[in-house]
């Protein structure tokens, strides 16, 4: 099974940021440093503006700018540690590599790298081989002349320790000497402090839990000047090393703050400092050194958690988050001012002001990591699964429902119209942009309406009676006639060209057999074709003298001749029949076959459209009564194209289409509502399916007002409704906050149409945690309870039950008592250990609790019992991941394994009097192992594909594995490297016909959310071999190549990373499509001839390529 993988939404947790000017710019700039990407924005009066963005491969690890060169510095970890020096151009906005340098691995070990400041830039390593093992925080200290790195670390008792060391050979530094600490920081960061009446001070802060220490690092050490000879000569001024200490000792000042654990900080000037803690809370901390070092500590608000702080200009801070929406908050101008008392040796501030003073002036990014846990869902019975998830942190959490799709902007409502069947826009005159006439037919009548800007007007039959209001409307259409403004309006009785001035007839066609079923009209050639009830099938000319028959053809002679629906582009007409269910295409106007065979749908077809979106290239789209939209691309004579068919199933029919044409910068676009809607559109020579939040669609057409481009009017049940359709690729996340519950597991049941969460509860006044399930309605968001655990009991997993009309959730929970490692009690039921994960195996509850899986019995009742248990099976390590597909049961330890079992039952017959038998009993259930594999290490999601033949598991070291299940043995097929922790797998319903077909996604703690497809075998190797070709052109930031950043990495210390195998990067060689000719070809034909791809080849990698970018 080879896999695709592509991003569903990149990842949104923010790690570094930085506030700059570039050269040849006095602007200021925010560089905004994400997971996958670094991101330039401008300051702007209404916020900031996204100027450039580039992607990174590898873990970025640190973002700094060199003042003299103004150029970005950024340090990445994994495949292969580099420094890579960036120049940002501020007119052509771009960003080019000025210097890349590669270091020593950095994973599981600190190091330090010095840069030099002038250009050439020379990178001088050095690797932290000292004494300190267990290194907490570490920094380089101000002034930048000493060179000296201060390290605070854990001894071999616990107790915090800090050391100087030297940046050029890491020899202990006579300016911080070895000292013990009273705490252990777990941050420490140089200050520069400003004095006016003398030089600056500069120093250190070590932040611990309520308390800051100040430690000044401007004390000379010990100096012995050379000996001089001579009588009266001697020594100069010398330190000694104890005086040196002691000064040092008199210099730190320890002061008692509001805040614990600070993740995040910037020195705005001289004298302040912004800090954030990991509840969320903001502080300015104010500096003096007159006469002593003493600081005020001013409580500014509530903000997302930081994890950087950047000060941009006039008060604003922008805060980035690695778990909440990054911000722009404002800081009042007398903040500071008001800040006058210090607080000195170990002076408690006063934390019990809850005023904000900050303002937030917009939410810079939708962050919806860390995801912690996420299912589907189809709440609304669309059919069109969504993702809900749940993220957050000490401060609370939200639970997220997210799809990818068109926005959608109402703007008028018009209620008390139903039964619509059909809508028309028209322009009162052909040569404006904005339509004026809008409308509406029942099965037996007509309304119209007048539009205006500020009103719609109903229009009676003394308004425009050409257009006949007793009637259905098969077709209202502007033609361009040249001098005259008109229309043609088709019903089953006759064929009318109106003048739209006048409201008159000017001329009209009355079919001679049956009535009118279907028409279409193209207004280039001012062409009508009508279809009727005998068979029938007309072409009509309309000129400004009048209306007059060009040809016709009769399919009376058929088994089902009747016409479903017709459509026209250009010299092509496409005509589907009800029936037989088989489409054909004809030229004209002369109403001749194509050379073309028919094709024959499984369903009925009751709607077509005929578009080439602005591009070359031209479709026909056909709606079908069973749901689903086909999309068959074809020839400038109307015949099918070849593996250019793509069948989208919109949940059920009919299905009502609409065309949109281009608009500027828009091309145009097709909207297709069944029971879900979407949009189709070409990007880039792809085809693109949008879906669009609106339902309850009966009839929809195009329609343009002032300053609404890509508008439509719907109907629905109950009326009409306007809107304009937005973006049509736009994350849409609808939330709902917890509060201060910061989720850690989500179940959802379709039958009780409502979420379980567990929740940790983190009271800010101590270290105490709480326990709760919370319940919530699926639809309305509402809570409907919670349950709260017992003291020291854990959440840790959550089962949907369904079987035989019982319907409920199963919690699983875990207590560690104190001073033990692991949990000894939890429960289902009361059991002897924490369970880690709960699934359900046909009627019975299969669980994993600390090292073993037990299987236990449900009995139903008056109320569900959970029986003693029957079966278990144990493992030496604690089991994290227990999944269950089919009668596939896979367990996934936390140290080293995953390994496949099989539950065994044992059966005896019980016999009547007659010796028949009358029932089988299970007399005993044992789980035994199938396969395991040992290679796995620290697996921390696995998930069950194709049936139960393909596992897939993911690392702590950003790994993805699978292994096929072969009898007893698990064979390894694919190692890719992510490097991202997966959280979980979300296997994915097989609905797609399509050849690249999604089966499972994944969440991640970064934020992102990624799709698995898989291909068949000559697929993979085509795309494969494209990956290929493209690694020898196509580099990453600091030229790294892309086979380097996905191999798997630190799967064994002892051998070389072996290469990716069984995963084609899907986000990678997508990029293939944006090439231009040239480029594409160059990739295509470099190599010997057997690394070449040919044209065949292409055509098919580039319709792979199609489907992956549109599902």
């Amino acid at each position: 099974m080879h896999l695709v993988t592509s991003t569903y939404n990149s990842p949104s947790a923010v790690v570094y940021s930085l506030a700059c000017s570039f050269r040849g710019s006095e602007e200021r700039y925010l560089v905004v440093c994400k997971t996958d990407k670094l991101e330039i924005h401008a300051l702007r009066s209404h916020g900031t503006e996204l100027l450039c963005e580039k992607e990174i491969w590898g873990a970025p690890k640190g973002l700094v700018q060199l003042e003299s060169s103004k150029h970005l510095i950024i340090a990445l970890d994994i495949p292969q540690a580099r420094i890579i020096v960036l120049d940002f151009d501020p007119h052509s906005e771009q960003i080019r590599l000025h210097h890349t340098s590669s270091i020593s691995p950095l994973t599981h070990r600190p190091s330090v790298v010095q840069i030099e400041p002038n250009a050439p830039y020379k990178v001088t390593e050095s690797d932290l081989r000292v004494h300190e093992l267990t290194i907490q925080t570490m920094c380089f200290t101000l002034p930048a002349s000493n060179n000296v790195v201060a390290i605070v670390y854990t001894d071999h008792s616990g107790h915090g320790r800090l050391i100087g060391r030297t940046g050029d050979k890491l020899d202990p530094s006579p300016l911080i000497p070895e000292k013990e600490l009273g705490t252990v920081p777990s941050l420490i960061i140089p200050v520069k402090i400003e004095v006016a009446s003398s030089e600056p001070t500069f120093g250190l802060l070590l932040f611990a839990d309520k308390d800051v220490t100040f430690l000044n690092t401007g004390i000379e050490p010990e100096v012995e000047e050379p000996h001089q000879s001579g009588k009266g000569k001697g020594k100069g001024k010398s330190r000694s090393k104890s005086e040196v200490k002691a000064a040092i000792q008199a210099s730190m000042v320890t002061i008692n703050v509001p805040f614990e654990i600070v993740t995040a900080w910037t020195q705005v000037d001289g004298t302040h400092l912004v800090v954030g803690d990991s509840f969320g809370q903001l502080y300015l901390l104010t500096m003096t050194m007159e006469p002593g070092f003493s600081m005020t500590c001013t409580p500014l608000g509530q903000v997302s958690v930081p994890s950087t702080i950047s000060y941009l200009a006039n008060n604003i801070l922008y805060i980035g988050s690695h778990s909440a929406p990054s911000q722009l908050v404002r800081i009042p101008e007398d903040v500071s001012k008001s800040a006058v008392e210090p607080l000195g040796r170990k002076h408690a501030s006063d934390d019990g002001d809850d005023n904000e003073l900050i303002e937030v002036v917009l939410n810079h990014n939708e962050n919806i990591a860390p995801i912690l846990d996420a299912t589907l869902i189809d709440a609304d019975g669309s059919g069109q699964a969504r993702i809900a998830a749940v993220s957050g942190d000490d401060t609370g959490g939200s639970l997220h429902i997210i799809h990818r799709g068109a926005s959608f902007r109402e703007s008028a409502v018009l209620s008390d119209l139903p039964h619509i069947e059909g809508l028309f826009a028209l322009k009162k005159y052909y040569n404006t942009p904005d339509h004026g006439y809008v409308a509406a037919t029942t099965n037996t009548g007509t309304y119209l309406f007048s539009v205006s800007p500020s009103e719609l007007t109903y229009l009676t039959s003394d308004d425009l009676p050409a257009i006949t209001r007793t009637a259905h409307t098969l077709l209202l259409e502007n033609l361009n006639l040249p001098g005259l403004d008109t229309a043609v309006h088709v019903t089953p009785n006759h064929v009318s060209v109106v003048d739209l001035i006048t409201g008159k007839s000017i001329s009209s066609w009355n079919p001679p057999k049956g009535d009118i079923t279907a028409a279409a009209v193209d207004v280039t050639t001012n062409l009508i074709c009508a279809a009727t009830s005998q068979g029938g099938l007309y072409c009509l000319g309309i000129q400004a003298g009048g209306m007059a028959k060009t040809s016709e053809c009769s399919f009376s002679s058929k088994a089902h001749s009747q016409i479903s629906a017709l459509a026209i582009y250009r010299n092509i007409l496409v005509a589907t029949f009800w029936g037989s269910n088989e489409t054909i295409s004809m030229t004209l106007p002369d109403l001749q076959p194509s050379n073309s065979t028919p094709a024959t749908e499984p369903s009925a077809v009751s709607a077509i459209s005929l578009s080439n979106f602005g591009e070359s290239q031209t479709y026909v789209i056909l709606a079908r009564l069973d749901g689903a939209l086909v999309v068959q691309a074809i020839s400038p004579e109307g015949v099918p194209l070849p593996n250019a068919r793509r069948v989208i199933p919109l949940g059920g029919g009919p299905i009502a289409l609409a065309s949109i044409p281009a608009q500027g910068n828009t091309g145009a676009r097709v909207v297709a509502a069944g029971k879900q809607t979407v949009i189709l559109s070409v990007l880039n020579r792809r085809l693109n399916v949008s879906s669009l939040p609106i339902t309850d669609v009966c009839a929809l057409s195009a329609f343009e007002a002032v300053g609404m481009q890509s508008s439509v009017v719907y109907a629905s049940s109950t009326g009409l409704t306007f809107g304009q359709i937005e973006q049509l690729d736009k994350l849409h996340v609808t939330s709902h906050h917890l509060g201060n519950d910061s989720p850690l597991c989500l179940g959802h049941h379709p039958q009780l149409s409502s979420f379980a969460i567990g929740c940790m509860r983190v009271a800010t006044t101590s270290d105490n945690e709480r326990y709760y399930m919370r319940f919530v309605d699926d639809s309305t968001f509402n809570d409907l309870g919670n349950i709260k655990l017992k003291f020291l009991e854990t959440v840790s997993s959550v089962l949907s039950y369904t079987y035989a009309g019982e319907s409920c959730f199963l919690v699983g929970t875990g207590k560690i008592l104190s001073g033990q490692n692991e949990a000894t009690e939890g429960r289902i039921l009361d059991v002897d250990g924490q369970v880690s994960s709960i699934q359900q195996y046909k009627q019975r509850i299969v669980a994993a609790i600390n090292d073993r899986v037990a299987v236990f019995d449900v009995t139903s009742g008056s109320a569900m019992n959970i029986e003693d248990q029957i079966a278990k099976w144990e493992r030496a390590y604690y089991i994290q991941s227990l999944v269950i597909r089919g009668d596939t049961i896979v367990v996934g330890d936390k140290l080293r394994s995953v390994a496949v079992l099989r539950l065994v039952e044992h059966f005896t017959d019980d016999e009547d009097d007659d010796m028949e038998i009358v029932e089988r009993r299970a007399t005993s259930v044992q789980l035994e192992t199938v396969a395991m594999d040992m290679a796995a290490i620290w697996p921390c999601a696995v998930e069950v594909l194709n049936g139960g033949t393909t596992i897939i598991a993911a690392q702590l070291d950003g790994n993805i594995l699978t292994w096929e299940v072969d009898g007893n043995r698990l064979e390894p097929r694919a190692a890719f490297y992510l490097g991202e922790t997966v959280n979980k797998f979300i296997v994915l319903p097989q609905r797609s016909t399509i050849s690249t077909r999604p089966v499972a996604l994944f969440v991640t703690n970064s934020g992102r959310i990624g799709m698995l497809y898989t291909v068949n075998d000559e697929d993979a190797l085509r795309l494969t071999r494209l990956e290929q070709q493209m690694d020898k052109f196509v580099k990453g930031l600091g030229k790294m190549r892309h086979s380097e950043w996905r191999a798997p990495k630190l799967l064994s210390a002892s051998k070389k990373p072996p290469p990716r195998r069984g995963v084609t990067d899907g986000d990678f060689i997508k990029k293939f499509l944006e090439l231009d000719d040239e480029h594409a070809q160059k990739i295509m034909s470099s190599g010997s001839a057997a690394e070449q791809i040919g044209r065949g080849d292409e055509e098919q990698i580039r319709r792979c390529l199609e489907e992956l970018a549109t599902n």
